[in-house]
């Protein structure tokens, strides 16, 4: 995706975040319709289905997945690839301190009847920001290997797909609501989208 691209495509993120942001702390009704809407979808509770997204949940936890892109980074630099284990390991922790940075902002409670425990505050989620962050950026990784167009096409949905995954694993097991799912992905989305952008004018420049 070419640099002007990627930030057009970022800007609009952050202004559908801006958007969800703006809606939750008005306490709007289209938030509470999208707020039911999730969870009705992804009812009944079975005992199967609450391991298996419980096992999805803590996959895409940001307690996994913050050591594991500053070990991937430090294996990059270990490769005398510096800049590339530079930009792993930030686009994951800076953007975690956004996370937090708008948690403790707008500090809002978690839904009621949780299925397993959750602390802090609700919105955005940060399983599904730091998933997003860190499945966007392995795709990016190995995309320029993939030569034939299905191979990119399989790797496209598995990543869609695994973000979605968690997504619906902290709305099933009601750590969040649908709204805070939904505006983590746009966050993550345009916070990688940018800071990549910023990455290649950096190389640029250079």
């Amino acid at each position: 995706m070419k640099k002007y691209t990627k930030l057009l495509a970022g800007i609009g993120c952050w202004l559908i975040f801006a958007i969800f942001l703006l809606g939750v702390q008005g306490d709007a009704s289209w938030i509470h319709q999208l707020d039911q809407w999730g969870y009705q979808l992804l009812q009944p509770t079975t005992a199967v289905r609450t391991r298996v997204f419980k096992t999805i949940t803590h996959l895409g936890d940001p307690m996994i997945l913050l050591p594991l892109s500053i070990l991937i980074g430090i294996l990059f630099w270990w490769r005398r690839r510096f800049i590339r284990g530079l930009q792993f390991a930030s686009l994951q922790l800076v953007g975690y301190l956004l996370v937090i940075a708008v948690k403790y902002s707008l500090r809002r409670p978690r839904p009621e009847h949780k299925l397993i425990p959750a602390h802090g505050f609700s919105f955005p989620s940060g399983h599904t920001f730091a998933t997003t962050v860190f499945v966007l950026t392995v795709a990016a990784l190995i995309w320029p290997h993939l030569k034939r167009r299905w191979q990119r096409i399989v790797v496209g949905l598995a990543a869609g797909f695994w973000i979605i995954l968690v997504m619906a694993s902290r709305v099933y097991l009601r750590n969040h609501f649908t709204s805070d799912v939904f505006a983590g992905l746009c966050l993550a989305s345009g916070w990688w989208l940018l800071a990549t952008a910023a990455w290649q004018r950096i190389a640029q420049c250079r």
